[in-house]
């Protein structure tokens, strides 16, 4: 009898095992084989496809996760959408009072730096209105602008603001991690660029004195002397020692009103008054009307003497220089 051939299929593995089995053999096997029961081969092909598999997945990158965008808080860095937007609506006058509470930059009209602070934050947030920003690009400049400020507070060159207001305004360098400042367009960019040079980078000199200089303070005060009891026992009188007495208070409060003093006026001419009635009581007989027109006469002709001739003299004088003229002349046209 030919040989006899028996397959056994296995569906996890996917492959047969074929074996060749002769009759003889076939009668005396007391217990058939297993159909689940598997070869040394199949298991030496399930452990390369393991180790297969193993590669492959170790070839294969992992996907990172994207990182989540963060979000450009840097415009409202020192204020936020609302004070923006209501310190854009005012004008220059309504917005400084405005600015000093935000800021804060009290006594203005004492403290001189903080006057400094507010007048420059005014001139920034006037250039955005007159460049038209909106709330975003004017917080960003204004960010941008404490930046620079506090760069000039630590000490720094102009070389160093120049280069890292550049880097900033051209988006090469980040202000913070994952923030820059793309909120303008190259014509905005070339604008600010002006802005700051006519200002800060100009004035650098002056801006580093005036932040930095410690200002002189004139401390004026009112002190009021309270005088108080001395305690027991101490060597100062008592307060009632020192009292006045109700006899002299009541002295002082009926005593007649003191008489106002006479003008020196009155005095005169109370006095022209006596002199006139002794006069008029007792004439002088040396004195009279007659008397008083001669000597009157007398002192008017004389008065009057003296200024004929000082006239006639004058007069005098003036002709003879009017008649010498006159004869130069007469040479002159002979």
């Amino acid at each position: 009898h030919g040989a006899k051939q028996a397959v056994v299929s296995t569906q996890s593995t996917g492959y047969s095992i074929t074996n060749n089995l002769s009759p003889s053999k076939m009668g005396d096997t007391k217990r058939p084989r297993s159909k689940t029961q598997r070869s040394p081969s199949s298991n030496s092909l399930k452990a390369d496809r393991q180790r297969s598999q193993s590669k492959t997945e170790a070839q294969t990158p992992e996907v990172e996760p994207e990182p989540e965008p963060i979000e450009n808080i840097l415009p409202w860095e020192i204020f936020n959408k609302e004070q923006l937007t209501e310190l854009l609506s005012c004008t220059p006058t309504e917005m400084l009072p405005k600015l000093c509470k935000l800021l804060p930059s009290p006594n203005t009209h004492v403290n001189l730096k903080n006057s400094i602070k507010a007048d420059l934050y005014l001139l920034l947030l006037h250039f955005s209105q007159q460049q038209q920003f909106s709330e975003e690009q004017t917080g960003a400049l204004v960010t941008l602008y404490q930046h620079i400020l506090n760069m000039v507070l630590g000490g720094k060159e102009l070389m160093d603001l120049v280069l890292e207001t550049s880097l900033l305004l051209t988006g090469k360098k980040e202000l913070k991690p994952g923030m820059k400042l793309d909120f303008y367009t190259p014509d905005q960019v070339s604008t600010i660029s002006e802005y700051f040079s006519k200002g800060v980078f100009q004035h650098f000199k002056l801006y580093r004195f005036s932040m930095l200089q410690e200002q002189e303070q004139t401390i004026i005060s009112l002190e009021k002397i309270v005088n108080t009891c001395p305690p027991q026992g101490s060597f100062d009188p008592p307060p009632l020692a020192e009292a006045i007495s109700d006899h002299d208070i009541e002295t002082y409060l009926n005593a007649p009103p003191p008489e106002s003093p006479r003008s020196e006026e009155e005095i005169e001419g109370e006095e022209g008054e006596q002199g006139t009635v002794d006069l008029v009581e007792e004439p002088n007989p040396l004195i009279s009307m007659a008397n008083v027109q001669t000597v009157l006469d007398t002192v008017g002709n004389d008065i009057m003497d003296k200024f004929t001739k000082d006239m006639k003299n004058k007069c005098t004088e003036k002709e003879n220089q009017y008649m010498n003229r006159l004869s130069k002349v007469k040479k002159a046209l002979d």
